[in-house]
């Protein structure tokens, strides 16, 4: 496989887009796209310099943008806000500006390219399946009362008190070589009720206070969703608020977890479901105040779902990995 073959393929296994830029492209530019908007659907868009700038379209780190020869000044304009690879077609560029330069690339071999990806995906295995990274077990903790206790729409950091427990189960887990991530629901930023500064200072309190007694967090990742259309928080990224998977997912792609080894402590019976969703194989539902109520929920989902088990934990030092 060609190296342009594999940076096109793995742009598309990434969930990336193949992104071109309108202004000042070459005259059989639409020769350039018409193969990968037909019969090899590769993902593919076309935006002006204009969008980029005024920011009306977003890349991300996983897109491919691609540039002509005649494009090449626009490399360095569009540095600030273009987040994806960077790909030209032309002459050999020195700059730090741009990740992969095909120099001698001919439509012809272009269109050769884009016919040779239908049988490379057919006989590939999944780009996660070929990264060397090796996967790693993870301890997810929900946030409220499990590693501080919960201070409903906290927006005081004063306020912020460690549970019994949280760290020592923390380095315990280091100890094991797990990573430790906190995937928490967050409305309170959703409905409005604390802005994202306050938020922030409650946080860095939290691991403050963690680090202060010689612990730490590897990631952290909180979903303010809350189906809120008054509050650009409130409305955007549904699939990370629990019992979505869509925060476990990030952590996960960021982190290598490997989930069928990896363990979810939550209060909430959303908490567990969203572990199970995305495969955590052993869950812990932590005695809260709510427990009773926590349980029965976990009780009637597990009526259609009875694959999912999970433990009572009455104190995190009963954790055990």
């Amino acid at each position: 496989m060609k190296i342009w073959e594999q940076l096109i393929a793995d742009t598309t296994q990434l969930g990336g887009t193949l992104i071109f830029i309108e202004d000042q492209a070459p005259a059989d530019f639409r020769e350039w796209l018409r193969p990968l908007q037909g019969q090899y659907s590769v993902p593919v868009t076309v935006r002006s310099v204009q969008d980029l700038l005024s920011r009306k379209f977003l890349t991300k780190s996983q897109d491919l943008v691609v540039f002509f020869e005649s494009q090449k000044d626009f490399v360095l304009k569009l540095n600030a806000v273009v987040q994806g690879q960077r790909l030209l077609l032309g002459k050999e560029d020195h700059t730090h500006f741009v990740d992969f330069t095909w120099s001698d690339v001919t439509l012809a071999c272009w269109l050769q390219t884009i016919r040779g990806l239908d049988a490379h995906f057919a006989t590939r295995r999944a780009l996660h399946e070929q990264v060397s990274t090796q996967e790693t077990a993870c301890l997810f903790l929900d946030r409220d009362d499990v590693v501080v206790k919960n201070v409903p729409y906290n927006r005081d950091p004063d306020q912020v008190v460690l549970m019994p427990g949280a760290v020592e189960v923390i380095k315990k887990a280091h100890r094991k070589g797990l990573w430790v991530a906190l995937v928490t629901n967050q409305s309170g930023i959703g409905r409005g009720r604390i802005s994202w500064l306050e938020y922030k200072s409650v946080h860095q309190r939290m691991l403050q206070l963690l680090a202060e007694q010689g612990c730490w967090i590897d990631e952290c990742v909180w979903a303010s969703f809350i189906e809120n259309e008054a509050v650009v928080e409130g409305r955007l990224l549904a699939s990370l608020r629990k019992p979505r998977a869509g925060m476990f997912q990030l952590v996960h792609d960021k982190l290598r977890t490997r989930m069928e080894s990896s363990y979810m402590v939550g209060d909430s019976a959303t908490d567990l479901i969203a572990a199970h969703s995305a495969q955590v194989a052993n869950l812990y539902l932590f005695h809260s105040d709510k427990f009773a109520k926590e349980e029965e929920a976990l009780r009637e989902y597990q009526k259609s779902h009875p694959q999912l088990h999970y433990q009572v934990l009455k104190s995190l030092n009963d954790m055990n990995f």
